[in-house]
């Protein structure tokens, strides 16, 4: 062979072919899982959204496998890579279990907002945890339920979806929608003006 292949040994375009054998089947398999996913989120009657994120961490993960299939046929050390990588991974999997509780709440508020199952202003009991209260304030974490006159519960917003709770309509009662877009700190009495 004449050009530009003459530095080319058998061993270097074997490992040529194979790198274009799996940037092929790593590309194919990229973009074929988006069709596969909604087929079968088609079949299974299943919204298109509830299946993103698995299509996605697929898909990249298809990525990163050729990656370092390729780099380890050209003799790169990938020991050292994968160490790194999984403990990125780990990382983010501790952080994102530590801020699920806090987002879980964030999302129930705003499906409680949406959904409106009570009012600020309502009485709300929760039998399965023995609280019964006036909802007074409702936060991105937390409602707040007055029991008596001088204590109130906080109540994370996602518990809201895990028990039952009975709810009686007060009259006066601003829906929680209202309440979160108006919530702003109560302002303090203005001083009298001397006379």
């Amino acid at each position: 062979m004449g050009g530009m292949l003459d530095f080319l040994d058998h061993d270097d375009v074997a490992r040529l072919i194979q790198t274009a054998l799996v940037a092929v089947v790593a590309l194919a398999l990229f973009f074929g899982l988006k069709t596969r996913f909604f087929q079968f989120a088609r079949w299974a009657r299943l919204p298109r959204l509830a299946l993103t994120p698995i299509r996605l961490g697929l898909r990249y993960a298809i990525l990163v496998g050729a990656v370092l299939l390729i780099l380890s046929r050209w003799g790169f050390q990938i020991n050292g890579l994968i160490a790194v990588l999984g403990t990125v991974g780990g990382l983010i999997a501790i952080g994102f279990v530590a801020m699920w509780s806090v987002l879980s709440n964030f999302l129930c508020t705003i499906v409680l907002a949406i959904s409106k199952p009570f009012s600020v202003g309502d009485e709300v009991e929760l039998p399965t945890v023995n609280v019964r209260g006036k909802v007074t304030d409702m936060t991105m974490i937390f409602t707040t339920l007055e029991t008596t006159t001088d204590e109130s519960v906080l109540v994370p917003n996602n518990t809201f979806f895990q028990v039952v709770f009975k709810r009686r309509r007060l009259q006066g009662g601003v829906d929680l929608q209202t309440h979160l877009e108006n919530a702003a700190p109560p302002l303090p009495p203005a001083p009298a003006a001397p006379r």
